[in-house]
């Protein structure tokens, strides 16, 4: 078990809604505690390791590289945000890169760890997916109330082409 991660520590995260002590014990003795230094990397983007990620102090900033390559600040996480959910669940390198803004403690949940409890029939493992599922749809929501937004605002003919292949993709999906 962690030092220092309390079970009612991890029940304030999203991903252990609806978890019973028990559950939550289960994982809690799963997880890998870690500490980053302002500025230093957590989680790069092209990646491909397989952790879901749950930020316990400090606060973290998501960015994504444009084609200019510049970097693009996507999300800054707040204790009990998580990051890392879409390669643990989808092996595929990591979208974006997420690095500390102050001094930071995060744990960590490897596949491996998780893929045993998988097995074993554990509740816990189950519970954590459908809490990732309702991260993963809360953001989609987010993210279709932005694109809403955007469309209604420029709506430029130059742009119609563009917005209807991403729509094809989005909603029709791409093959893995």
């Amino acid at each position: 078990m962690l030092t220092g991660v309390s079970d009612t520590a991890l029940a304030k995260c999203s991903l252990f809604r609806g978890m019973s002590v028990h559950e939550r014990q289960e994982l809690l003795g799963m997880l890998e505690a870690k500490a980053y230094s302002p500025g230093e990397m957590i989680l790069a983007e092209g990646e491909s390791i397989q952790y879901v990620w749950i930020v316990l102090k400090g606060r973290c900033q998501v960015v994504k590289k444009a084609e200019s390559g510049a970097e693009k600040e996507l999300s800054i996480l707040e204790p009990f945000g998580v990051f890392g959910e879409m390669s643990f669940f989808h092996p595929a390198p990591h979208s974006a890169s997420v690095r500390a803004l102050t001094n930071t403690e995060v744990v960590r949940l490897p596949r491996d760890k998780y893929d045993h409890l998988l097995r074993g029939g554990s509740l816990a493992a189950y519970k954590l997916a459908f809490n990732t599922m309702g991260v993963l749809i809360e953001r989609l929501r987010r993210m279709d109330d932005w694109i809403a937004e955007r469309l209604e605002r420029n709506n430029a003919p130059e742009h119609h082409e563009e917005w209807m292949d991403f729509q094809s993709k989005l909603y029709t999906g791409w093959t893995f």
